[in-house]
């Protein structure tokens, strides 16, 4: 089928809006309507998605029948993002060129059409229409003829919205209610929703000199009210330091609030920091407080800050220079009291010169510098942080020691990986050694394969038998180390990809998850 019918015939109009009219069900409404439509445009699959109160979608009906399927589209994202936001329709007849139907591409459609069901300017559903072996071209009739005929059913129509508006509504009052009675519960018991951010003082293990001054300094900058950049390469400790600080300052009965910029999308991160206004069908608006107004009064840590979009970069600058702060699509402003502690591993003043991280958002964060050093800069805590590891929460009957050689390996490996890596590598060898002494063969294989890069002489290494495996990681992670952990550098030295990089460190345990 190539066109559909211009007009559909009033019987059948007035068959669809009984059946409409006959339950106010939406697992009757949606399935009857995406049966008529499926019949009148013939396209493969005919799916129809309701939109929630967070304008997110949950799939209801596909090919006219209640879906069992439990599929929901994020807010905002993708070809009904758009739809959502733009209250037209929207299509498109060949997928593959359209970035907004990447993922239904890589199933299998070729082509789509997304039609808003609306009332009133309120997108309560979306009514999708897939081709995916027919030869269907979609057009501006189809449009035309689909919403003729969503015009002759408006009333069934509006009867749906107020219904979902009364469902979405109760389901927030109750919500609500819920929330008031946790708050109740927790003052009778003398506490406060602070509480829930309010973090304990952790000892920082370290008797070198770096550690010494960077402790002092901790020390001092805790007394200052100014905000503060945090500096030092992936798994030095950076939010240990942010939360010293935090704990030794007047905001420490308050709450210590943390986000990390490379974890979210851009609209996510722009949510969770300023907090959302959502209009219901009542038109009511639903509150989601951030970050800013969950920390009020104590401190918010920013890690990878260098990874911050400049668009909310905009925002943060505003909110320091004038406290104020606006929820997305929010239209009164709030302010709060909050100390912003930023962390990068990157040199955020040459983000600045290539115009990547705005110069006011530095200056405004930078007024205190302080570089946590990595664990090449402080070789002489590693024996003292190795046995720290090694032992940590565990009863004293179950404490266990290193072997010479073992601690020797230790003390002549790069460690790329910096703390982090240290711990993994300490509760790998706790698990792997029967005895209480931990034997060098009980660490991981990068240490004893891998021996320090030395800057000015080569070293005569007899051979050793291993895979091309174990001999890439040890490639890599001396780059890495002879590179100052430099991972972009590295990544160009390399000839890989700095995401490859990234996925190879997390393979061997040197990063965390979130960062690969």
């Amino acid at each position: 089928m190539t066109e559909v019918a211009l007009v559909a015939n009033n019987d059948e109009i007035k068959n669809l809006s009984n059946s409409l009219f006959s339950s106010l069900e939406e697992k009757h409404f949606f399935p009857a309507l995406g049966a008529y439509f499926h019949k009148m445009v013939g396209a493969d699959n005919t799916k129809i998605f309701i939109v929630n109160q967070d304008q997110s979608a949950s799939l209801i009906s596909e090919n006219g029948k209640i879906s069992k399927k439990k599929v929901i589209l994020v807010k905002g994202e993708g070809s009904t993002g758009h739809v959502i936001r733009t209250r037209k329709p929207y299509f498109s007849n060949n997928t593959e060129r359209d970035p907004l139907f990447s993922i239904e591409a890589s199933a299998g459609v070729r082509k789509e059409l997304i039609a808003p069901i609306v009332y009133e300017g309120i997108v309560i559903a979306t009514i999708h229409f897939q081709v995916i072996k027919k030869e269907i071209e979609f057009s501006r009739d189809h449009i035309t003829n689909i919403f003729a005929t969503l015009n002759n059913i408006q009333k069934p129509i509006a009867n749906m919205k107020m219904y979902l508006a009364a469902k979405f509504l109760n389901s927030a009052l109750l919500e609500q209610i819920e929330t008031k009675e946790k708050e109740l519960n927790e003052s009778k018991n003398g506490l406060s929703a602070s509480d829930s951010y309010k973090i304990e003082d952790k000892k920082i293990v370290g008797k070198s000199d770096s550690m010494k001054h960077l402790l002092n300094l901790v020390e001092k900058i805790a007394k200052a009210k100014t905000n503060t950049l945090i500096e030092g390469l992936t798994g030095t400790g950076k939010e240990m330091v942010a939360r010293k600080i935090h704990c030794l300052s007047d905001r420490s009965n308050l709450g210590f609030v943390s986000i990390d910029c490379s974890a979210l999308t851009e609209l996510q991160l722009e949510v969770e920091i300023f907090g959302e206004e959502v209009v219901d069908f009542t038109k009511g608006p639903i509150v989601k407080t951030g970050i800013l107004e969950k920390a009020d009064g104590g401190t918010l840590f920013i890690n990878n800050i260098d990874q911050m979009p400049l668009g909310i970069q905009t925002r943060l600058s505003q909110y320091i220079s004038e406290g104020l702060a606006f929820r997305v699509n929010g239209q009164a402003p709030y302010r709060t009291n909050v100390r912003i502690l930023g962390a990068t591993s990157k040199d955020l003043t040459s983000l600045v010169e290539g115009n990547m991280f705005r110069e006011d958002l530095f200056f405004a964060l930078a007024a205190i510098t302080i570089k946590v050093p990595s664990l090449k800069e402080r070789k002489e805590d590693i024996e003292l942080l190795a046995n720290y590891f090694l032992n940590k929460d565990r009863p004293c009957d179950e404490h266990k020691s290193l072997s010479p050689s073992a601690l020797q390996k230790l003390l002549d490996y790069a460690w790329p990986g910096n703390v982090r890596e240290l711990n993994n590598v300490m509760e790998r060898a706790f698990i792997l050694s029967d005895g209480m002494i931990v034997e060098k063969d009980h660490l991981s294989e990068n240490i004893l394969r891998c021996e320090e890069v030395l800057p000015e002489e080569a070293k005569i290494v007899d051979y050793t038998e291993m895979t091309l495996d174990e001999l890439e990681k040890i490639h890599i992670t001396s780059t890495l180390d002879h590179l100052g952990g430099n991972k972009t550098r590295t990544a160009k030295t390399l000839g890989i990809t700095v995401k490859t990089l990234y996925n190879k460190l997390h393979s061997y345990g040197m990063i965390a998850p979130k960062e690969a």
